[in-house]
């Protein structure tokens, strides 16, 4: 065979191809599944784009048990690498002092902490909050067994209620104060509090 008819040879198998090729009808990438009683959806033209997943929602809020949290004031749970402040109050810092009466201090951060480590006893806290994820610091209101713990402390005069304090918070805090407890033992009697 000649170099010239081995081209057209070529030349002619290509032209060939090609043409059965373009007259090939391809099926649509999807089928109809429609049953024959219902009308039909209508017909894509475009290719087809994945959508990713909606993020998935969030975990609904629930109570969430903790084992031996570690406190590090009167009002902050630390577990694992989750710090929980219990809502509702404000607590001391470790090293806070009170003024008494007689114009020395007493170390009544470190002692409100006492006193919230000997209330825990080494008893499981429950805290409500959704799922945390990645968050490391967050502020839920906590109780043991059914003693609502921002509640106890504000009775006992451990800590102060916060802006965002209900007003049975700022109730319990007022009486403790009316009473002498706590953080408040020296402090001057208050107008609101009731005379006798």
């Amino acid at each position: 065979m000649s170099p010239s008819v081995r081209g057209l040879a070529a030349v002619l198998i290509v032209a060939l191809t090609s043409t059965a090729l373009a007259a090939e009808i391809v099926p649509p990438a999807t089928r109809d599944v429609t049953p024959s009683d219902m009308t039909p959806g209508p017909k894509g033209e475009g290719p087809l784009v994945r959508e990713p997943a909606p993020p998935r929602p969030p975990d609904p809020a629930r109570w969430r048990r903790f084992f031996l949290p570690v406190t590090t004031d009167a009002a902050t749970l630390v577990v694992k690498d989750l710090t929980i402040h219990i809502a509702g109050v404000t607590a001391l810092a470790e090293d806070e002092t009170c003024p008494l009466a007689d114009g020395t201090e007493w170390p009544c951060g470190r002692t409100a902490l006492y006193r919230f480590r000997l209330f825990l006893h080494g008893r499981a806290v429950e805290c409500y909050f959704p799922y945390a994820g990645d968050v490391a610091d967050i502020t839920a209101p906590c109780r043991l067994a059914k003693t609502d713990l921002a509640l106890w402390l504000l009775q006992q005069g451990w800590v102060r209620p916060s802006d965002l304090a209900t007003d049975a918070y700022r109730t319990a805090s007022a009486q403790a104060r009316c009473s002498h407890l706590g953080i408040w033992r020296d402090a001057a009697r208050p107008s609101f509090c009731p005379q006798g």
